[in-house]
């Protein structure tokens, strides 16, 4: 059974689906992009839309211009909006010499620096993965496991009972101390805590807008005066900077002295060499570790404040699941429960743009070099055609049936696919075994929790607040 096979089981029997999709080009002929339709708004409009209004903006597009439609929403660059699985499957199976994706990462530089795998691309990108998949597979993988369970119980019992907190940043401590686990691995550093205070502070400047803004580009000049604005949180996060980057640079030195290597990612990137056999030089191994505290939490982080949200509002799906985890016999709907989260909350509305190198045809459509390509996985993990009631949280919906490779993309896809993805879905099932096991979910406020974006991913407004009742079995 193909991927679009699996997803199609999720379509009730005798639902009506038209067999042809009327915004693709005539089989057998090729369009050029300057075809592909999209808003006449200008592109100041289409930004504000974007920006304010980017779930109902995009679905009024697909509804207008079909599965793929060009945005002006950057000045000077063609930005298609993809959301046909066999254009995706095309993008994510398309040579790496003809789409780009270090490129697309630029708003992440201040965070990941310019030298890690998020910038790599074609063979660099390649070996670098290769290399550092030893961190996250095999017995890798069996060691992290282990411990995500221990730092969950430990994370849940000091979480505060009795009171309405936003439990975002409790859920962000947790995944970083999660991922140092990938990172160092059973060699904790010495300076961690003060090293975890101040990754946790470095992020804040994700509740502001600036936080998706290339600030590392900007000249002299505009940095200070930026520095200077109120509401942007700017100034904390140049100063937060250094502390940060001090404080890996201190865990890495402490780790090259102790000399104690295993399969934890900071020894995989002590092995790796350059092609002159010189190894990573220090900044080359702090954008690695910064990518991963970053990339590897926020959309984990994400994940478990939706699942919270969705929870503390469904005491039927919450007794069903505590019911099978009382059981003990499966998994098969928390599994669902994680599959469904990240269908109707991936993390990532928009995938990696991957940047157009060499011209390319993709469903019929030539794309030309300097276009971006942007995978929608809020408009593709919400597809009505694929997923009914789309709106609505039903866990059942993959009960019995596997994601789709192109119809349910939270992780992407293609050689640039999240390498964490089992360790990030072993993280939510197992907080959210351990959270609906001890704790009952008490709403602060009655509303459903609003979208709203935290820096690169979409998080529940207020985090959500909940208050943790201690559960009455």
């Amino acid at each position: 059974m193909t991927d679009l096979d699996v997803t199609e089981a999720a379509v009730p029997d005798g639902a009506v689906r038209c067999p042809v999709d009327h915004t693709a080009p005539a089989e057998g002929t090729v369009i050029p992009s300057s075809a592909v339709p999209g808003p006449t708004l200008g592109q100041r409009e289409q930004l504000v839309r974007y920006v304010t209004q980017r779930t109902q903006f995009l679905n009024e597009c697909k509804a207008a211009y079909g599965r793929r439609f060009k945005l002006g929403v950057l000045p000077g660059v063609d930005f298609f909006v993809i959301t046909d699985p066999d254009d995706l499957r095309a993008i994510f199976t398309a040579p790496r010499t003809s789409l780009h994706c270090g490129n697309s990462n630029g708003a992440l530089e201040k965070y990941f620096g310019n030298t890690g795998i998020a910038f790599l691309d074609e063979g660099d990108h390649l070996a670098r993965r290769k290399a550092l998949t030893r961190s996250f597979k095999g017995a890798a993988f069996a060691r992290i496991t282990e411990s995500v369970e221990r730092i969950t119980v430990d994370a849940v019992a000091g979480w505060p009972r009795d009171e309405a907190v936003d439990m975002h940043p409790l859920v962000h401590r947790w995944a970083m101390n999660v991922i140092r686990e990938v990172v160092f691995g059973k060699v904790v550093p010495t300076c961690w805590p003060r090293l975890l205070d101040a990754l946790l502070d470095l992020v804040e400047l994700n509740r502001y807008p600036t936080a998706m803004l290339m600030i590392d580009r900007w000249s002299p000049a505009k940095k200070r005066l930026m520095k200077r604005r109120p509401g942007t949180g700017l100034k904390d996060f140049w100063r937060n900077r250094p502390r940060v980057d001090a404080l890996i640079a201190e865990a890495v030195a402490e780790r090259a002295e102790i000399g104690e290597l295993g399969d934890d990612m900071l020894s995989v990137l002590f092995g790796i060499t350059h092609e002159d056999g010189s190894p990573l030089s220090v900044k080359e191994l702090r954008d690695e570790i910064m990518t991963m505290f970053v990339a590897g939490t926020v959309t984990t982080v994400s994940a478990v404040c939706w699942s919270i949200e969705h929870f503390s509002r469904d005491p039927e799906r919450l007794g069903r699941l505590r019911d099978e985890i009382a059981a003990g016999s499966t998994d098969e709907y928390l599994t669902a429960v994680v599959h469904e989260v990240l269908r109707i909350n991936p993390p990532l509305p928009n995938n990696l743009a991957r940047q157009v190198v060499e011209p390319i045809v993709i469903g019929g459509v030539r794309y030309e070099p300097g276009q971006l390509l942007v995978p929608s996985a809020e408009l593709l993990n919400n597809d009505p055609e694929r997923y009914p009631e789309p709106e609505k949280f039903l866990p059942e919906r993959f009960i019995g049936v596997q994601p789709g490779q192109y119809t349910w993309i939270p992780f992407g896809g293609g050689h640039t696919r999240c390498m964490g993805d089992r360790i990030a879905i072993h993280e939510i099932k197992t907080m959210l075994r351990e959270l609906v096991t001890s704790v009952d979910f008490e709403r602060a406020d009655p509303d459903p929790a609003r979208p709203v974006p935290r820096g690169p991913v979409v998080v529940p407004q207020h985090g959500p607040r909940i208050t943790l009742r201690p559960r009455q079995r």
